[in-house]
């Protein structure tokens, strides 16, 4: 079987997909991957086989979205018409720049099905237009083929022969049940629309964040209780580092370790930092989270998956618009974490955080909980277990 892996460009949307591709290599199948930007430079760091969709400029719509919902109060409101028909505006004119290349390469490299997360709906269109079969593959919480993104890109799907795409033929569903059982039951959720696909699988989310050189204290437990800070991979969200330096003041009084990591780039904010306080350019968060007794980050889907694996209490701060509250909020509804206020809503302070990181520390509910997911979720089928189903279902299909 030969897999064409696809996603939006940017690499946080490629991370989640690179277990599976590995499964499918080690079980014999060849993979590719179509995609653009840091994306496509995230799969070749992966070790895999990527095909360029378009000369970059697909990322352009991806990074004014990010720019808006990080420095504005668009997105941080409950979806309505309008918020629903920027969003797929943005996601459809990604697709719409990708969607040729992609086609192309699902021809000339041959493929036999196209695997692709839901907000990239170029995926569905170019399994539809070439005739294979489209899996969905999950990235966290289920969620169909984002359908506004499918509408905007309805005269390019009609113009590919790609007819009406609704939905995948397979959904890859990576999300145990306790989770979606609390935000189903939770009065503040938000809960998406589910894919209507004629098969839906599970499949242990495994979290992977490249490989890295590790400090050897970082994967031991320390002599104190240790938080690790994240705000993902997107630069824009540091800043000067301002929200990072009134998180590590907001630790400061609680006499734990704390690692932040500062995406790499130079923040004033945090020239002069406590005792207690390493900044760290990158470090891959599925390596340091098991030595870690807490885990603050944006409310990003990987972040907050990881720290579930991990089986670490987690505190939210949501930044990227309502998939963050929403992922920030699981945590709350499910006992595995806390929450803030988005600093879009309310101004983030340090004794905020605090009054937080001491219940999430002191408080073994949170750590109990957490665990108890970390097991259901390591009792899903592994990419390597579901890879065989998944291309003996395929192979029926085609």
């Amino acid at each position: 079987m030969r897999y064409l892996f696809t996603t939006i460009p940017g690499a946080s949307h490629m991370l989640p997909l690179v277990p599976l591709a590995h499964a499918a290599l080690a079980a014999g199948h060849e993979v590719a991957v179509a995609t653009s930007g840091p994306a496509l430079r995230a799969a070749t760091r992966a070790g895999l086989q990527a095909i360029a969709t378009d000369d970059g400029d697909a990322v352009e719509p991806y990074e004014e979205l990010v720019r808006t919902v990080t420095r504005t109060s668009v997105g941080m409101t409950s979806p309505g018409p309008k918020t629903a028909a920027y969003a797929g505006s943005v996601f459809g004119e990604v697709g719409a720049r990708m969607v040729d290349g992609l086609v192309d390469a699902a021809r000339e490299w041959r493929a036999d099905a196209v695997l692709y997360p839901p907000n990239h709906v170029a995926g569905l269109v170019a399994a539809r237009a070439t005739g294979l079969p489209a899996v969905l593959h999950g990235i966290g919480t289920p969620r169909a083929t984002f359908g506004p993104g499918l509408e905007y890109l309805a005269p390019v799907a009609k113009r590919l022969g790609a007819g009406e795409p609704r939905e995948a033929d397979v959904e890859l569903d990576l999300s145990p049940a306790s989770l979606e059982a609390a935000r189903h039951s939770s009065p503040t959720a938000r809960v998406l629309p589910r894919a209507s696909v004629p098969l839906s699988l599970p499949m242990r989310y495994l979290p992977y964040n490249g490989g890295a050189e590790l400090p050897l204290r970082f994967v031991k437990r320390g002599e104190k209780p240790r938080v690790v800070v994240t705000l993902g991979s997107l630069a824009t969200l540091y800043g000067e580092g301002a929200m990072l330096r009134r998180i590590v003041d907001g630790a400061a009084d609680l006499d734990i370790e704390v690692i932040v990591t500062t995406g790499g780039t130079e923040l004033p904010a945090l020239r002069h930092l406590p005792d207690g306080v390493t900044p760290v350019d990158w470090l891959p968060l599925n390596a340091v989270l098991p030595t870690c007794d807490a885990v603050v980050h944006h409310g990003g889907m990987g972040s907050t998956y990881s720290a579930f694996a991990a089986g670490v209490p987690q505190l939210g701060i949501p930044l990227t618009g309502l998939e963050s509250l929403s992922n920030a909020q699981m945590a709350v509804d499910s006992g595995a974490g806390l929450r803030l206020e988005s600093p879009h809503r309310a101004p983030l302070t340090p004794e905020a955080v605090s009054t937080a990181l001491r219940e999430l520390l002191d408080n073994p509910g949170y750590r109990k909980v957490s665990l108890e997911v970390a097991d259901e979720m390591r009792d899903m089928p592994t990419p390597s277990t579901l890879i065989g189903r998944l291309t003996s279902h395929l192979e029926e299909i085609r």
